[in-house]
């Protein structure tokens, strides 16, 4: 099959301070099975010497490559300025840490076919170290009711993607999914308001327009960097982040009630899956975060009980 017959594929791919991975990563997009792509790389003003590495790739001719003078100051800024120069109908976020299949692009692109209204096609990452060694995989640690959903079919709807999406972030690694370009300018792209979970709300406001399909083969390598304990500044910053994303989501939409129940219920067991991670460090920072949120939910104590009955329900699920 020639290119005119391929819908074009725009790889956004960006890069900050990860040199020592650039190599991998980018082999592994120049090589994908699928011909018709076009590569905008966009380094956030790299001080590692990143930028001497991408400039070994401009010989490429569907390579577009953009060197910042100024760090704009997070992913999601690089992103979608990034985005702004795509031309394909679909369009995936590279992240400079990641590498993926061969087939990857052909694969997911496929099942677009099969599925003509999903939006979104995602897969399963296999998780690696900092020296690309696998040791798992992003499935391990989805909830039960997601992987009994999939079990039975690719497709999900965006309605139960809502709700899946209400108690964790089921699609973990921007890297492995692809979406129709079209739909990612209707939700406005990624939202610069949140340091960590611009992807989470992104895929949530997704759920509004379209349904999703997941692909059950490990298409990409999600790296896990060696990360020190949070500490309570961190752990608050997120947890109040994560609880204004979901009521911000609730705001925006017109949403049923038993979906905005949901919802605020997910925010309570975001709330209390940090305790469950470090109870120390969620103590130290309780009354600060309570405070805040308290600010959009007044009854937010009684979302955390529900949040926590959440979990002790997949507890015992699990079984």
């Amino acid at each position: 099959m020639d290119n005119l017959n391929m819908p074009l594929v725009s790889i956004v791919f960006t890069s900050y301070n990860h040199k020592e991975y650039l190599k991998q990563a980018l082999d592994s997009l120049v090589k994908q099975t699928y011909s018709n792509l076009e590569i905008i790389i966009v380094d956030d003003c790299s001080t590692d010497g990143s930028q001497e590495i991408l400039k070994e790739y401009v010989h490429h001719s569907n390579i577009n490559l953009k060197l910042q003078t100024e760090n704009s100051g997070s992913y999601v800024k690089a992103s979608n300025y990034g985005a702004s120069f795509a031309n394909g109908e679909y369009i995936l976020f590279a992240q400079c840490d990641d590498f993926a299949e061969a087939h990857q692009i052909q694969t997911l692109i496929e099942k677009f076919k099969e599925y003509p209204s999903a939006g979104v096609v995602f897969s399963k990452s296999k998780l690696v170290d900092e020296k690309g060694i696998s040791f798992s995989d992003d499935f391990v640690g989805r909830e039960k009711s997601f992987k009994k959903a999939v079990d039975k079919t690719s497709l999900v709807s965006g309605e139960k993607m809502k709700e899946f999406l209400s108690f964790s972030c089921v699609i973990p690694n921007l890297s492995a999914a692809l979406i129709k370009r079209e739909l990612f300018l209707k939700v406005n792209g990624l939202s610069t308001s949140y340091l960590v979970v611009a992807d989470w709300e992104f895929w949530l406001d997704m759920t509004e327009v379209t349904d999703f399909v997941y692909v059950s083969e490990p298409l990409n390598y999600f790296r896990q960097h060696a990360t020190t304990i949070r500490s309570s500044v961190k752990m608050k910053t997120q947890i109040i982040e994560i609880f204004k994303m979901f009521y911000n989501h609730i705001s925006k939409n017109n949403l049923t009630s038993s979906q905005i129940n949901k919802l605020k219920m997910g925010a309570g067991a975001v709330w209390f899956s940090y305790y469950l991670e470090n109870k120390k460090t969620w103590y130290e920072c309780f009354s600060v975060v309570r405070e805040e949120i308290k600010k959009i939910e007044k009854n937010n104590l009684y979302y955390l009980f529900l949040g926590a009955k959440k979990h002790v329900s997949v507890y015992l699920n699990k079984k």
